[in-house]
């Protein structure tokens, strides 16, 4: 019912926003000045709670259509390894923003389900959720997520990645919504046959000139993706080998399934296979996996049990 991009622009010194969703990105693109950007989010934890209720509020309001007449019940998800401070600071963000009774469950489970994984599915399978601000890693079988773990890598952390190397390579300082732009243009991070060059607005380094069109090699961006994700691929390669043996073995038949928005960049699939020597697979709809998996757990929220790691038959 409604999809935006968490983010919210304030005007200085007020702490009402001007703008949420895609209007604030609209903003932050376009790289205006007289506002405050905000990201409430960040490392998949609220990081700014004024401005996470701001648009939490809007939101609400805007799927429900009208000013209920009781605050909803609300399922959300949070990260495997969220502190109770973090934990209290969404819960009371969501109840703010115009919830009542919250209820959560771990983004790994929420993944697997809106992935098409069923309580019956008794294969062991890893899941790997690259999302904006992190990544939620979770051993999933029958309706039970086990061994999840939060990694610090997202979205966010290749466009750092994309921002620095271009600096270093190309001497061009760009923005971190350029960086982000670049990343989705290209999608890929195994080649590209598209036009040889990006046109992108920036300035050089160690001048104060103003910042200016320039050409950026676009053939050099999927190698300087690929190289970010090295992080990644270590601290999976690591979680793997810290499993128990019969769990590694039952993971060589049931393999990785990777959702969220990083899966979408194309070789990202061939990347972990290589380095997993798993068998790899893309959720069909990967950015929508953690909400679907959370529709399915409101339509049947007595069968989420064990604080959010088990859902269905596997439970009752």
């Amino acid at each position: 019912m409604v999809r935006e991009p968490t983010i919210a622009a304030f005007a200085p010194g007020r702490r009402k926003p001007v703008a949420v969703g895609r209007e604030a990105r609209r903003l932050w693109e376009r790289g205006v000045t007289d506002v405050q950007i905000v990201h409430p989010v960040r490392d998949g934890v609220v990081a700014d709670f004024d401005a996470a209720v701001a648009l939490l509020r809007q939101l609400v309001q805007r799927a429900l259509g009208r000013r209920p007449l009781f605050p909803p019940q609300i399922v959300a998800s949070c990260p495997s390894e969220i502190s109770p401070v973090e934990l209290r600071a969404l819960q009371d963000s969501l109840r703010a923003g115009g919830g009542g009774h919250v209820v959560t469950m771990l983004k790994p489970l929420a993944a697997a389900l809106g992935a098409g994984l069923t309580a019956s599915n008794e294969e062991t399978i890893l899941i790997v959720d690259i999302g904006g601000g992190s990544t939620e890693v979770g051993i999933f079988s029958a309706g039970l997520v086990t061994a999840a773990k939060t990694i610090p890598f997202g979205g966010e952390t290749l466009d750092g990645a994309l921002l620095r190397a271009v600096r270093r390579e190309s001497s061009l300082r760009i923005s971190e919504a350029q960086a982000e732009q670049i990343k989705e243009q290209i999608g890929s991070v195994n080649g590209w046959t598209g036009a040889p060059s990006l046109s992108v607005t920036a300035s050089k380094e160690e001048t104060t000139e103003a910042p200016s069109p320039h050409d950026l090699d676009a053939a050099k961006v999927p190698r300087l993706l690929a190289e970010a994700f090295d992080p990644l691929l270590n601290e999976l390669l690591w979680t793997v080998e810290t499993f128990p043996r019969n769990v590694q073995h039952e993971l060589t038949q049931g393999g990785v399934v990777l959702t969220g928005g990083g899966a979408l960049l194309q070789g990202v699939e061939e990347l972990v296979r290589n380095t997993l020597h798993l068998p790899v697979g893309v959720a069909t709809d990967p950015v929508s996996c953690t909400i679907l998996g959370l529709e399915a757990a409101m339509r049947d929220l007595p069968a989420l049990a064990l604080g959010g790691k088990a859902f269905g038959a596997a439970v009752q």
